[in-house]
């Protein structure tokens, strides 16, 4: 028995909704090729000449009548198709010329016909355009009556011909008459010769009054090669350019070509598009979907939500976080966690100030460490200055009390990132930086360490495999997955442990995959079921000198 598939094995259904995300996504995409479809299409028409269409409709009749009422089949008589092809000759376009009073040529009078034959009919339907009403309806019933005639003076002549034939086997006839006649006068009456003689003139006139029988219609012939029964009226509207039908048929070809475009626009686009692809290419779960935060009005400076906003659902999503981490720290000995990005702009000093923040607030005493020596932001979020900090204690300027910040928190502590140094590098790999963490591990339940973007510079590289984990934080809306991927090989080579990821500035509205839920969780609908928000950020201290102090007292 043939094993049945497995459900991995088996090829994946097409994702509608996927399809449907793709096409919201790209709604300015297709919006704009329809646009510049219809847009052409309209300048196109408003370009052509009007032109006007006049149709004569033509009933086709067979020559010979009688040929019908013998029972012949009217279609076996005519074939439309040879007529059809005879009102477009050059012969037939010659007599409409005379018609018209031959001031257009033949090739150009043909340009403007043409010839149809409906279906199941024995009609012609003769339709000319023209820039000018009268001019179409003119030259319309100009060819269809040059048609008629011409048809009509093909019949005659072939009438003529056939007569003339006639004519010539009975003048024959009559000669062979005239001869066997003298040659009965010469014979003896009573002969047997002269029998004969009578038996073939006798026979020679009746064939003779065959071919007079047959000749008599062919002299005087009743001939009807068609009717028209509707003639040539004036259109009083131009049949082209027909905007509705143009604009209508712009619409669908604007529509297939910008769903095309819509498409190719999204295969390669290489940003990241939804938590499943994240997590398939960070290879580690996504601990958290942190959506943006559009009251922010200084992009440059992070925003503590959790505790400017504690009601929204960014500060939510912090909580989610958190409560990721706390399910590590009750596996394992889970105390440093570096936070770092693939690029700059991502969000991770966002990321690591809340963090540090809602992790504070369960009670637990919390360092967060600004690790950045580049671009250093961490202070900004807790209104601290950045006179002394990592960089100072590291080069033995400073103690522990004397360089770090309190908080309105009083489990939360922050560790600046110092004045600049030429090395950032080299400090932060330093046996002066191992040896604060491990002094740190041994008073603080959790060091939260924002690390600079790994493909900007090495230092994220180097503190990685002196923590416990590190969290890779992405932009929503522009991180590549070239770019995460290459950071992930980067902390895995240099001996990180990557323990999850965070989406950060994701907007529900944009989401690549649509999902309904997201756009009720992450509009904060829910929060406002509830209490109202509040403000209760603390206030904030900067950090006061206090030589040889336990930084948690």
């Amino acid at each position: 028995m043939q094993k049945e598939p497995s459900r991995q094995d088996r090829p994946e259904a097409p994702d509608l909704r996927g399809y449907l995300g793709v096409l919201r996504r790209r709604k300015l995409t297709i919006a704009l090729v329809v646009s510049v479809v219809m847009g052409s299409t309209l300048a196109f028409s408003l370009w052509q000449t009007p032109m006007y269409e006049s149709t004569v409709k033509v009933l086709v009749k067979p020559i010979n009548a009688s040929q019908v009422v013998q029972g012949v089949s009217v279609s076996s008589i005519i074939d439309l198709e040879t007529e059809k092809g005879l009102v477009e000759s050059p012969a037939v376009a010659g007599l409409a010329r005379k018609a018209l009073g031959g001031g257009t040529q033949t090739d150009e009078l043909l340009r403007h016909l043409s010839v149809s034959v409906p279906a199941n009919t024995q009609f012609l339907e003769v339709t000319f355009a023209s820039p000018n009403a009268q001019d179409a309806a003119r030259g319309a019933q100009a060819f269809a009556d040059a048609y008629l005639d011409f048809r009509r003076r093909q019949a005659t002549d072939a009438f003529a011909t056939a007569a003339q034939g006639y004519e010539r086997q009975i003048e024959q006839l009559q000669t062979q008459v005239s001869s066997k006649q003298s040659q009965l006068a010469s014979a003896a009456a009573g002969s047997a010769a002269a029998a004969t003689l009578q038996a073939e003139i006798n026979s020679l006139n009746s064939r003779i009054a065959i071919l007079q029988a047959g000749v008599a219609p062919l002299l005087a012939p009743s001939i009807d090669p068609g009717q028209i029964v509707a003639p040539a009226v004036v259109p009083t509207s131009p049949a082209s350019p027909d905007f509705l039908r143009n604009l209508a048929l712009a619409l669908v070809v604007g529509l297939v070509l910008g769903v095309g475009a819509a498409f190719l626009q999204e295969r390669l686009d290489d940003r990241l598009t939804d938590r499943e692809d994240f997590e398939e290419h960070l290879g580690a779960p996504v601990l958290g979907i942190v959506p943006k935060s559009p009251g922010q009005k200084n992009k440059e400076t992070p925003k503590l939500s959790v505790l400017d906003d504690p009601k929204t659902p960014a500060a939510e999503a912090y909580r989610t976080i958190r409560a990721g981490l706390q399910h590590l720290t009750r596996k394992e000995d889970f105390r440093v966690l570096a936070v770092t990005s693939p690029m700059i702009g991502d969000g991770k000093t966002t990321v690591s100030a809340n963090l540090a923040v809602v992790l504070a607030q369960t009670g637990k005493r919390v360092l967060a460490i600004s690790c950045d020596l580049h671009r250093p932001r961490l202070h900004q979020c807790f209104d601290l200055e950045n006179a002394v900090g990592l960089t100072t204690l590291l080069g033995n300027e400073a103690s522990l009390g004397d360089v770090v910040g309190r908080t309105g928190l009083d489990t939360l502590r922050v560790l600046p990132s110092g004045p600049a140094v030429p090395n950032p590098a080299e400090l932060l790999a330093s046996s002066e930086m191992e040896r604060l963490l491990t002094e740190l591990r041994r008073t603080t339940d959790y060091l939260i360490l924002d690390t600079p973007p790994v493909i900007a510079v090495a230092d994220a590289l180097v503190l990685a495999p002196k923590t416990d984990g590190v969290l890779v934080v992405v932009d929503a809306n522009r991180t590549e997955r070239e770019a995460l991927s290459f950071a992930r090989r980067e902390i895995e080579q240099a001996g990180g442990r990557i323990v999850g990821g965070v989406y950060h500035k994701f907007d529900p509205a944009r989401a690549r995959t649509y999902q309904p839920y997201y756009q009720y969780y992450y509009s904060g609908r829910y929060f406002q079921d509830g209490e109202a928000k509040t403000r209760r950020r603390p206030r904030r201290r900067s950090a006061t000198p206090r030589p040889h102090e336990n930084i948690w007292r």
